[in-house]
């Protein structure tokens, strides 16, 4: 499961660049450090997630709930937060 992995055993960063997680569930999922460049997360229910460190360069936030969201030094250029969700995110 992506959000609940040992982030402790992770040899390298997490790619899962490109890839289409629309409209997916990831509710406090641990996503720190992982590569989602370019990735799809249309509609993506983000809420109180770790993103910390991660790379969503270029990745496609429309209408993304990130209510809570933990983006601390996470590199958003270029990404597209169209009405996007974003109380409270930090």
């Amino acid at each position: 499961m992506i959000g609940s992995r040992d982030k402790e055993r992770d040899i390298g960063r997490i790619d899962l660049s490109g890839v289409r997680l629309t409209r997916a569930n990831l509710v406090e999922a641990d996503l720190t450090r992982v590569n989602l460049v370019e990735a799809d997360m249309t509609r993506a229910i983000i809420a109180r997630a770790i993103l910390a460190r991660a790379i969503l360069a270029r990745a496609n936030l429309t209408r993304a709930n990130l209510t809570g969201a933990d983006l601390a030094k996470a590199n958003l250029a270029g990404a597209d937060l169209a009405q996007a969700d974003l109380p409270g995110a930090a």
